[in-house]
């Protein structure tokens, strides 16, 4: 059909079943009207509109010239708390900046594991930062690091052209030293939610902050400019102020700001070095915008001004668990969506990608899986909970408890489903559990699905396998105890495997419940960083000036995976190997090991034959001598007493759920792990062999060709696509 345009001629319209017609204005005539288009029959097409644009959100922040004040130049940073927010918060401002940052904590143990090779906590990328502020790594005028195992300059490569980066990240135990000296402090403690007293479940523990508070005010002898970081209740900054002012010394003045961090574990480098927004907090005084401008000059040192945005303190204290319980209450409201998926043979990822495609809600936060876990959500809805009960807005209260019993809901309802296609029973059955954290490239397991699931398989009198290429045994062992578990029970029911192969071996179940990349067989996977966020670390060059380098090659950054034996309690026993091909499928370990041969024995003892039929293509020859590497690990561990030999060693810290430490298997930063082999997997497992995926990254079409029967989140199992004909 022929298209032409029309510009002056008559162009007939239907008006009330009649046809009218309408003369457009010459091109250049003062009223302008849309483009048409006309066919051949004189019947006019759609007109070509442009998509109005979405107006942009108004920038609520406070007045440049308010922050254009005379005001300090911050030299030197002091952060109190080496943990999740203070060790990487402080290790991209030194990295970012020439500033002075040390980082101080009372625990000698965390601070000589920040020191050493092996970090407290592992981020992609974190390695890489902090090594370089720590050590003085040079970087060469043409941009690229020196190829070397610790970042050191190999011989002959410190050459005129190399500009020699000064140390200025340190890490110590001097509290007073720190404090003393430094210009700026955050405070970086943890603030758990309280276990006894009034509001215990609900309200924030806030007494290290007291303390952390007191301690400041008792050593400073200058006037000292005070952030609160950690996540905490609406006017606590008001409570800090109070008893810095009852306890400084005489012409001592502090000024305190909020300045709360919103990182995503897993993606904490690339939140901290590209942040969407840099909130500060303070009084709206002239010495609150004093403060909270040098502040603001330490950020922009690398991030852009329009991403700063100066507050009211008390809203940017709220803001904080504000975004928390929004991002949980996506989380919760898809998983509620995903059980009505399953029940109608909906896809819960179609489902959310189509509603993210509308540009008022987003793609973001909206995968469903068997709950949300962490530091944070949990703990910052609940301490919400209680801010609202406190104010007498108790259905705004009850509003918000929702999403934490939906969030519990989800974990009971994906064991039930489980239990329910075994056959309603668990007793005696293995079941592969696949992924321990509470999201895949970080180690931390706060609140991690799994714990709940894991409990819920052994009190069903399960065999339980678990592998996780990040959580180190001796955390798994502590969360399963601290979640009520008997260790003696646990033991003779929880094996923490090597490897993924090792854990499915005679499993009638598969689970996955962490998205390691490692365990899915989709052709391609998400990357762990955001396709809009630039995939380059930020460096400085020898002038200070912000640039954009290239991400070292693998090569480059190959990292020493060495021991550092003078930190006690961070490494533990690794999960036993096989002590040769040749010999019983099950773990032999050494009399110091922290398990024994008898009680392994004594695990799916019920299938041993099944078992040894596949000792001979699928079991590992041994990488290291396991008895020498016992014997290395355990000088570094309080030793036990001849009872309690026999049992895994459990080690409880001041906060065992708050304070993770030592997580860590390796410090490579470019660990790209071999995609499991599920064909493999197929032929150790017992039949019927099911998959339970707990967080949608396998492709249920392609295991199911293996002979798998599928199981996963938010849709419709084998049995309802083949009754209903929807594969």
């Amino acid at each position: 059909m022929e298209i032409k345009s029309l510009t002056d001629s008559p162009m007939p319209l239907r008006q009330n079943g009649h046809l009218r017609s309408v003369s457009m204005p010459a091109s250049g005539s003062a009223k302008q009207y849309p483009h048409f288009s006309i066919n051949t029959n004189g019947v006019p097409l759609r007109p070509a509109l442009e998509r109005p644009s979405i107006p942009s959100v108004a920038r609520l922040t406070r007045e440049s010239n308010l922050l254009d004040v005379p005001h300090i130049n911050i030299k030197k940073i002091a952060s109190i708390g080496a943990g999740y927010v203070g060790g990487p918060s402080c290790a991209v401002i030194a990295y970012s900046t020439d500033i002075e940052v040390t980082v101080v904590d009372l625990n000698p143990d965390r601070i000589k594991a920040w020191q050493s090779t092996t970090l407290p906590i592992y981020e992609p990328d974190l390695y890489h930062i902090v090594s370089t502020a720590r050590d003085g790594v040079p970087y060469l005028h043409d941009g690229q690091r020196p190829s070397t195992s610790r970042c050191q300059p190999t011989p002959g490569e410190q050459t005129e052209s190399s500009v020699p980066r000064q140390p200025n990240l340190f890490f110590s135990t001097s509290i007073e030293k720190a404090i003393s000296e430094a210009d700026l402090i955050f405070v970086c403690v943890n603030t758990p939610t309280k276990e006894d007293g009034v509001g215990k479940g609900f309200a924030a523990d806030l007494r290290y902050i007291e303390v952390a508070t007191r301690a400041i005010a008792g050593i400073s002898r200058t006037s000292k400019i005070v952030v609160e970081k950690s996540t905490v209740p609406c006017r606590t900054a008001q409570s800090i102020r109070d008893i810095l002012d009852a306890n400084a010394r005489p012409g001592v003045r502090f000024d305190v700001l909020s300045n709360p961090e919103f990182l995503a574990e897993g993606t904490a480098v690339t939140n901290l070095l590209y942040p969407d927004r840099i909130l500060i907090g303070s009084l709206s005084t002239p010495e609150g915008y004093r403060a909270a401008a040098a502040l603001t000059d330490v950020y922009a040192q690398w991030v852009d001004r329009n991403k700063i945005i100066s507050m009211n303190l008390w809203s940017a204290e709220l803001s904080k668990l504000a975004a928390n319980a929004l991002l949980a209450q996506r989380i919760s409201s898809v998983n509620a969506l995903s059980a009505i998926c399953e029940a109608t043979g909906a896809s819960v990822d179609e489902v959310a990608y189509a509603c993210g495609l509308d540009g008022r809600i987003g793609p973001h936060m909206l995968k469903a899986g068997p709950g949300f876990g962490g530091s944070c959500f949990r703990k910052d809805i609940l301490s919400l909970v209680y801010l609202a009960e406190s104010l007498h807005l108790q259905e705004i209260a009850d509003y918000w408890r929702s999403v934490v019993t939906m969030n519990e809901h989800q974990k009971d309802r994906f064991t039930k489903r489980i239990i329910s296609c075994l056959f309603n029973t668990l007793n005696n059955k293995k079941i592969a559990v696949l992924g321990f954290a509470f999201k895949k490239d970080t180690a931390d397991t706060r609140e991690s699905p799994a714990i709940k699931l894991v409990s819920s398989f052994v009190t069903e009198k399960a065999m339980v396998s678990i592998y996780d290429p990040r959580v180190e045994e001796q955390q798994i062992w502590n969360d399963l105890v601290d979640d009520g578990g008997d260790l003696t029970g646990l033991v003779e029911s929880v094996t923490v495997c090597s490897d993924a192969y090792e854990a499915c071996i005679g499993a009638d179940a598969v689970v996955i419940i962490t998205e390691w990349d490692e365990f899915s067989n989709k052709a391609t996977v998400t990357s762990r960083t955001p396709s809009t966020k630039p995939t380059a670390l930020r460096t400085l060059n020898p002038n200070k000036a912000n640039v954009f380098r290239p991400r070292a090659s693998a090569s480059s950054k190959s990292l020493l995976v060495g021991e550092d034996k003078s930190v006690k309690g961070f490494q533990s026993l690794a999960s036993p190997r096989f002590s040769s091909s040749n010999e019983n499928v099950y773990p032999t370990l050494s009399p110091n090991s922290s398990l024994n041969a008898s009680s392994n024995d004594r695990k799916f003892k019920y299938d041993k034959e099944f078992l040894l039929q596949f000792q001979q293509e699928f079991t590992e020859k041994p990488s290291c001598n396991w008895d020498q590497k016992v014997a290395e690990v355990v000088g570094g561990i309080p030793q036990l007493s001849a009872n309690e030999k026999a049992l895994p060693q459990v080690i409880h810290t001041t906060h065992p759920k708050s304070e993770h430490v030592g997580q860590e298997k390796v410090i490579k930063d470019d660990h790209q792990p071999k995609r499991l082999d599920w064909e493999r997997v197929a032929k150790t497992m017992k039949k019927p062999m099911w998959v339970f995926d707990g967080r949608n990254i396998v492709d249920a079409a392609k295991l199911e060709e293996m002979g798998f029967r599928v199981e996963a989140i938010g849709k419709a199992g084998s049995d309802f696509r083949r009754s209903y004909e929807l594969e």
